[in-house]
């Protein structure tokens, strides 16, 4: 037993003996429920992503866990779309307990938690990605189960807790690859607990990492020995981001604080204002941390911030590390929200955690304080909006507006099994449930390289051919016009003879010349 382990795991029973306030948990339930119900009235919401862990189509996603799980559940005879909302329901209801569950953790008083849980659940980013059929609400559920589990091992002294962590880790790794700084921003905390065991800390790290590892590791070498992939990913530095790069990524940032019609001047100025007193805050609570003895830093309560503040560190770091290894990633609301959450969880405890008498000056406080306060007004302002926008018009691939689509309904006329092509064959597929094919892509979008499994001229014969022999046709649908790594409309038009057979409000249908005219 680490040194200190009684009046840690005396907190922590103490803790769990303590009386929790159900109706925060119950509020919030019921209000993110009737939120998430509004939203997808129309189903849950797909993006193009959602199709591909469909496993509907060509397309398919590396991380695996989350297409397993639907695929699992809509084998009891749900379909795979009914599957993704009953299963983003209870994903939305486990992060919301688990949220108030860490905060209770942190012993924040229950105001600061209300509003700290407020500032994150009725974010209109989290409140999207929780109504669309992503990876994004399984992944938190490993994250915060993993945080959650690892200051109770740790107080506790409980090896089987940390495999357990690593096991979590190793499965948010098989939903999201952007779970892996989790595992070094938890070894970090667990070496600078300093309970003057160091062969017992170092134990802990490893069994912590080798269940990781065990974990994706095994499917891993599976896939690669089964289909030769698994990430999907070469460790190569293709990205180029440039500086209009990082003011886009600026931008993106500012607008998950405050709305995009606010000024450019005005936002940067709030996120730098917000940013910079959050990151004052964190680090004066980590140097204040390490300087108490290994009894108050091994205490629960002062584990959950600290490994939020380094899983915030080393989630930019990874977030730097993938635009230099991935070609034209982007930093959008997506992958930023990861980064709210974690800083918003970790700051908020910084108000009410009094563990070892760390506290912030009245200025810093009144500066969160207000920022909070912003930011939560426009955090359900945005909500509200985005709320009714999805309740009216639906989600993606699954609003209304497409089952009136004219290009569909083109499309649904076409001989039944007839080769497709068309910038748009995830669209085709999951709404007429039938087959379709990628224009021939000019570069792998991944790498900006002509390196996929054929290359460009291969794809570009093989699309001659399927013209001309078997009847193909190809469609263009308007409103996918973020594909520029496929041929575009006027180079194909100039490299394979086609006639146009349909021309509609939202698209066009094209046949092989040769076989129009016989027609």
């Amino acid at each position: 037993m680490p040194s200190g382990s009684s009046s840690a795991t005396t907190e922590v029973a103490a803790l769990k003996d303590a009386n929790q306030p159900p109706f925060a948990y119950l509020a919030f339930i019921f209000v993110s429920s009737a939120i998430f119900i509004a939203s997808t009235a129309h189903g849950i919401g797909i993006l193009p992503d959602s199709v591909a862990y469909f496993r509907i189509g060509s397309a398919h996603h590396f991380a695996p866990l989350y297409t397993w799980l639907l695929q699992t559940i809509s084998s009891h005879g749900l379909a795979i779309s009914e599957a993704a909302w009953w299963l983003g329901w209870a994903l939305l209801i486990a992060n919301i307990v688990l949220i108030l569950r860490l905060l209770h953790l942190a012993q924040l008083r229950p105001a600061l938690a209300v509003m700290a849980t407020a500032l994150i659940v009725y974010h209109p980013v989290f409140v999207e990605y929780h109504s669309v059929a992503m990876t994004e609400a399984l992944f938190f559920v490993f994250v915060l189960a993993s945080i959650l589990v690892f200051p109770i091992a740790v107080a506790n002294g409980w090896r089987s807790g940390f495999a357990l962590v690593g096991v979590l880790i190793g499965l948010g790794m098989l939903t999201r690859f952007a779970t892996a700084p989790l595992l070094p921003a938890l070894v970090i905390t667990r070496l600078l607990v300093g309970d003057g065991n160091l062969p017992r800390r170092v134990t802990d790290c490893v069994v912590m990492t080798a269940a990781c590892v065990g974990v994706f590791g095994s499917w891993v070498v599976v896939s690669e020995l089964t289909t030769g992939d698994s990430t999907g990913r070469a460790f190569e530095f293709r990205g180029s981001p440039d500086a209009a790069f990082w003011i886009a990524t600026l931008r993106s940032a500012s607008v998950m604080l405050l709305p995009a019609p606010v000024p450019s001047a005005a936002r940067f100025l709030f996120l730098a204002l917000a940013s910079g007193a959050a990151v004052w805050a964190m680090a004066r609570y980590v140097r204040e941390w390490l300087r108490v003895s290994p009894d108050r830093r091994s205490q629960a309560s002062t584990l959950v911030p600290i490994a939020l503040i380094f899983l915030s560190l080393f989630y930019a770091a990874f977030l730097i590390f993938s635009v230099m290894i991935q070609y034209r990633l982007y930093l959008t609301g997506r992958f930023l929200l990861p980064l709210y959450v974690f800083a918003a969880l970790a700051t908020a405890i910084l108000f009410g955690n009094h563990s070892f008498k760390f506290t912030l000056s009245r200025t810093t406080t009144t500066v969160l304080a207000v920022v909070a306060g912003v930011i939560l007004t426009s955090n359900l302002a945005r909500t509200a909006l985005f709320t009714k926008s999805a309740h009216e018009l639906g989600l993606g691939y699954a609003s209304g507006t497409w089952a009136a689509s004219p290009v569909l309904q083109a499309v649904e006329k076409l001989p039944e099994g007839v080769p497709i092509y068309s910038n748009a064959p995830d669209l085709i597929a999951f709404r007429l449930q039938r087959s379709a094919t990628y224009l021939p892509a000019r570069f792998n979008h991944l790498t900006g390289r002509d390196d996929g499994p054929k290359t460009f001229y291969e794809e570009m014969d093989e699309l001659r051919n399927n013209l001309e022999q078997a009847n193909a046709y190809v469609v263009i649908v308007d409103e996918i016009n973020w594909r520029d790594y496929l041929i575009i409309e006027k180079e194909l038009l100039l490299s394979v003879p086609l006639a146009r057979i349909a021309t509609v409000p939202d698209g066009r249908v094209y046949a092989a010349a040769g076989n129009y005219r016989n027609h």
